[in-house]
């Protein structure tokens, strides 16, 4: 998402509230919320600043190649400390290695592995986290000198299967284990006008914007209506009739 400024949002307050929660805690995060609203933007800010507090953080992208694969899924984790293996098995102990913090000792390292996008993750992935996750459990019921990590997993409710259809997103091997389990919001009324402010300055421009944010849902749909005004005008301010044309090409009113 494009942005000239930092918005602060509600949901980037929650998700730095949640991780740092888990961090402090090993604890075990699902939250999801509609597509737009900023939540990697908001992630890659948030790793920032948990490991300028000392938080280990690694931030790991469910895409398509590694999203079914639990081999793909570990190496890809791996490739953040330069590690590799032959196998998965191998794999999934690297894993485990690399992210052992002591969560619970004084002065202890805190560890928290963040994937977005985790709404596409298989089945058999999501089996592989809750066996590193469990085997912090020792950690989570009173040894203090025990290894554990926190995991926060954040995505859309639904999202595109193979073949175009539309499923809705389950995290099932995961929910009994769950410290947080969250629906984030769309963005509101404030959210919407400091982000239109800060695309536009004129004031009727900025308002169209906001109506059109309000309606989709996101802020996602502003930044494209904005980028594409700027591009039809060229050289020339943005005029209202030509923003409104492009939200109506968009499905705007």
């Amino acid at each position: 998402m494009e942005q000239k400024h930092n918005i602060e949002t509600g949901v980037a307050a929650m998700l730095l509230n949640v991780c740092t929660d888990v961090a402090d805690g090993a604890g075990l995060a699902v939250l999801r919320g509609p597509v737009g609203i900023g939540k990697s933007y908001a992630l890659a800010r948030i790793a920032e600043e948990l490991e300028s507090d000392g938080v280990t953080v690694v931030l790991v992208t469910a895409t398509e190649t590694i999203a079914g694969q639990i081999n793909a899924f570990l190496r890809e984790i791996l490739s953040h400390y330069h590690t590799d293996t032959s196998s998965s098995a191998d794999a999934e102990e690297a894993v485990w290695q690399q992210l052992i913090g002591r969560p619970f000792a004084p002065g202890g390292r805190k560890v928290v592995l963040i994937i977005d996008e985790a709404n596409k993750l298989a089945g058999r992935v999501l089996e592989t986290i809750r066996g590193l996750y469990d085997r912090g459990d020792a950690a989570r019921l009173g040894d203090r000198n025990a290894p554990a990590f926190g995991c926060v997993m954040v995505g859309n409710p639904t999202f595109l299967g193979k073949g175009g259809a539309q499923r809705v997103a389950s995290f099932e091997p995961l929910l009994d284990r769950l410290t947080h389990n969250i629906r984030l919001p769309g963005p509101n009324r404030a959210e919407c006008t400091s982000f239109a402010t800060s695309l536009f300055d004129d004031a009727e421009l900025a308002s169209e914007l906001v109506a059109f944010g309000l309606a989709k849902g996101n802020l996602r749909s502003m930044s494209i209506a904005a980028r594409s005004a700027k591009q039809h005008a060229g050289d020339v301010p943005v005029t209202l009739p030509l923003l409104r044309k492009t939200i109506k090409m968009m499905g705007g009113r």
